[in-house]
């Protein structure tokens, strides 16, 4: 039985539009602090409807309590909010023996989030049966502790077990969602894409739609492929990393975003470099996940993918799986 993908999922009373992409907030490899870039996203609710933000750098802001308004703030004017484990940051500022699941769970209770993910183990059994017991034991403990906030397990493991890893939670867990690490897939975006396309099979073999989210997926290019293949949610940091080419949809080094400065309205605003950036991205991604929609409604993925990416590469899409490339 395969069950038809839907156009949006219901969290927490809020419709979240599919497939969709979560601008990231991070104090790993970002030029601001993680305040300044929610202070930005908080505001553009009208341009971007949805962000994630890691409960570990929340956790450690000098002024949780401004940090709490500016969430909620957000949230009353309509937008999306997620929160990430907290684990990535904790790995790359080497704080994973104090960052524990406990510290989560507080986390969870001090800030307001419509949906979280799971505090999810690195290192998780190889033994199946014994890794789903501790994701469906993790989840139970995480949905506890975050009362009304939908907690979507993260499930790592090998690209060729993860399909039978996700089947298997979702089956225990009746969660809505689950998430993979795109990094886990595969060495290359084709045998990504593969993996995507095996995890959504498994999944439809269930009663009901299970959407997949994409750890680390923020290439424009890679979400509309993943897309294709069954994919439903992405987060990324590319959106404050790099600069994006409307025209084309490839992104560049930051330091290059006055050659497209004035592909929006945002280049005379008097905005500081930065802050106009970052906005030209967002109004990309929104412009890009809502004609990406619109193509998955109708059913004419493969014709976004073909107008919209360069063409050796849609050729070489195109021959991997089977598209016509005309």
């Amino acid at each position: 039985m395969t069950v038809r993908r839907p156009l949006e999922l219901n969290i927490g009373g809020k419709a979240l539009l599919l497939p969709v992409y979560f601008p990231s907030i991070s104090s790993v490899k970002t030029a601001l602090q993680p305040q300044d870039y929610l202070q930005v996203l908080a505001s553009l609710v009208g341009i971007n409807a949805q962000f994630l933000v890691s409960a570990f750098d929340l956790a450690a802001m000098a002024q949780p309590a401004d940090a709490a308004k500016l969430l909620q703030s957000a949230r009353d004017a309509g937008a999306l909010t997620l929160m990430d484990s907290g684990n990535y940051e904790s790995f790359w500022k080497d704080a994973q023996g104090k960052w524990l699941q406990p510290s989560f769970h507080k986390a969870l209770a001090g800030f307001p989030f419509d949906i979280a993910f799971g505090f999810d183990e690195q290192q998780p059994p190889t033994d199946v049966t014994e890794h789903v017991a501790l994701l469906v034991a993790r989840w139970k403990a995480d949905q506890a502790a975050a009362g009304s906030c939908q907690i979507v397990p993260i499930i790592h493991g090998d690209a060729q077990d993860l399909p039978g890893l996700c089947h298997a939670v979702a089956a225990q867990t009746d969660v809505s969602m689950l998430a993979v690490a795109e990094r886990r897939l595969g060495d290359g975006v084709i045998d990504r894409a593969r993996s995507v396309l095996a995890i959504r099979n498994a999944l439809d073999q269930l009663d009901r739609y299970v959407a997949v989210h994409l750890l680390g997926t923020g290439n424009p290019i890679s979400i509309a492929l993943y897309s294709a293949m069954g994919a439903d949610s992405f987060d990324g940091l590319e959106w404050c990393q790099t600069v994006v080419d409307h025209d084309t949809g490839l992104l560049y080094h930051l330091s290059q975003a006055d050659f497209f400065a004035k592909q929006t309205a945002w280049f005379d605003a008097g905005l500081s470099f930065q802050a106009r950036t970052l906005v030209h991205n967002l109004e990309f991604y929104a412009s890009w996940m809502q004609r990406l929609r619109a193509a998955i409604a109708n059913e004419t993925v493969v014709d976004f993918c073909r107008h919209n990416f360069p063409a050796n590469v849609f050729r070489h899409c195109a021959a991997e799986f089977g598209w016509s490339d005309s």
